[in-house]
């Protein structure tokens, strides 16, 4: 479904992403972690074609990102960290902008209103809605679209109890019709609701990767200590890496798996 060969990026002659090679094949649900800095947001933008790569290849549904942009962002929805929507407009007419520009019918957007807990503010100007609920439009505006990838970055920032409760059921519903999910996220919460494969990023390279119950609760056990730290953190986050990566060399489970230089 996706692929990226190569993949290198530089902002102000500072590396962001130092070659990064990652395969995503169709249903699956992917995490990318990793510390602020690690190129996690880079990558989606370079996929979704707001950032130019500096060199590789990113190949979506067979189609390459570089010759014909238009063609492969057909096959991809994204959902940025941040969203701005014009303040004028409302929550209804937003969507249905947005669903004239990208062919999909009126239908889903009354569908997407009430699947993301905005039918009372459907007329309200998104001039006037709290930061959460701009968040929630900007859940609807991502997943209006029926296509085969969708991207979320930090999908779950921001969003109270409730709110995370319809992005976690929206998610688990594409993932039961076959789409594919790639994000990025701090939240263990996250990984432990969504993902059946995980990524690990630093310094822009792929550091290790990660698959099975077992291996994405160690992951998700990283998380917590992010958040909540530890007076051991740095020993045994790098422990935790090394064992995973270990482990999936020695059950041979994902090739390539592990440290990379």
């Amino acid at each position: 479904m996706l692929t990226l060969t190569g993949l290198t990026k530089s902002f102000g002659g500072r590396s962001v992403l130092a070659g990064v090679d990652l395969s995503v094949t169709a249903g699956e649900s992917l995490a990318l972690l990793g510390a602020n800095g690690s190129g996690k947001t880079t990558t989606l933008r370079c996929i979704v074609g707001l950032a130019r790569p500096d060199g590789g290849v990113v190949t979506v549904g067979g189609v390459d990102g570089a010759r014909d942009p238009i063609r492969a962002r057909r096959h991809l929805s994204y959902l940025p960290q941040r969203s701005v929507f014009p303040p004028t407009l409302t929550v209804r007419e937003t969507l249905a902008l947005v669903a004239r520009l990208r062919g999909v019918s009126p239908v889903a957007v009354e569908r997407e209103i009430a699947a993301c807990g905005l039918s009372r503010l459907a007329d309200s100007g998104v001039g006037h809605l709290s930061g959460g609920e701009r968040q929630r439009l900007a859940m609807a505006v991502a997943f209006l679209p029926d296509v085969d990838l969708y991207l979320l970055d930090e999908p779950s920032a921001n969003l109270d109890p409730a709110a995370s409760q319809i992005l976690f059921r929206r998610a688990r519903q594409l993932k039961a019709a076959g789409r594919t999910l790639l994000f990025t996220t701090h939240v263990p919460a996250d990984v432990r609701h969504l993902a059946t494969r995980v990524v690990f990023l630093r310094d822009g390279r792929i550091e290790a990767e990660a698959a099975g119950e077992f291996e994405l609760r160690r992951y998700e056990r990283m998380l917590e200590r992010g958040l909540w730290g530890d007076d051991d953190d740095e020993d045994r986050d790098a422990d935790d890496r090394v064992a995973v990566a270990g482990r999936l060399r020695g059950a041979g489970a994902i090739p390539g798996a592990g440290a990379r230089r």
